[in-house]
């Protein structure tokens, strides 16, 4: 008899063993998930207003402007139908058409990075990049682990070498350096990576654990890396 209690007893213990592991591994699997869903950055989740600073976008503490604001064309500052989509923009107040210089601007559900934080925030490698709009916005156009966005940069040493050989050919030659290129806004690590070139491709598809794709030329196409920043992002 106390061999039959002895062996039930060493089984209840086993069962109570397995299940308590069980337990902790699923436990520690939702905790994983968990956090993985909350190191993700979405638009959507930006309530509309103006963000003065980084940290308060981080904080999602922004300032409801309404109607009193406005997005206008890059080209020719021309006020924009509200239900379009652009990719570059000036913000202004209605009242007197003067331009915004915020931050970030989520407006009508799309979320802006004004450009000249691009430079403030970038790399080290990529402080040369430059774009010719300081004071524009830039869309977020994909978003997760950290934000995408595009724009049309140059560097600002070989730009400004061109303009230095005076004249509408050094002019043209600096307009012909501009080019666009994907940008990363890692909002974790509150840094700006420019995507210059396949390498630099593939350095962020391994960042991020995902499939290389082979370099044939230096120069990468916009619609490559968009479509492998799809793969990463989420």
């Amino acid at each position: 008899m106390l061999k039959k209690i002895t062996i039930f007893y060493f089984f209840s213990l086993l069962v109570t063993t397995v299940n308590a592991q069980e337990t902790a591994e699923n436990n520690g699997a939702s905790s994983k998930t968990s956090e993985e869903n909350t190191s993700l950055f979405l638009a959507k989740d930006v309530p509309e207003g103006v963000y003065k600073t980084y940290e308060d976008l981080v904080a999602k503490k922004g300032v409801y402007m309404g109607d009193a604001i406005m997005r206008k064309s890059v080209m020719r500052y021309k006020p924009i139908d509200k239900a379009a989509v652009v990719d570059q923009v000036y913000f202004a107040w209605t009242r007197n058409d003067v331009k915004l210089d915020f931050f970030a601007i989520s407006y009508n559900g799309v979320l802006y990075i004004q450009q000249k934080y691009f430079h403030k925030y970038s790399v080290k490698e990529d402080r040369s990049q430059d774009g010719s709009n300081p004071l524009s916005y830039h869309r977020v156009i994909n978003d997760g682990k950290f934000l995408y966005l595009e724009g049309v940069f140059a560097n600002s040493f070989t730009k400004g070498a061109a303009y230095g050989t005076g004249g509408i050919v050094g002019g043209l030659l600096s307009v012909n350096m501009n080019k666009l290129k994907g940008v990363v806004f890692d909002i974790e690590k509150k840094e700006v990576n420019f995507i210059r070139d396949c390498e630099d491709l593939n350095l962020l598809i391994e960042q991020y654990n995902g499939t290389k794709i082979e370099c044939i030329e230096k120069d990468v196409d916009i619609q490559t890396v968009r479509e492998n920043i799809d793969k990463i992002i989420k």
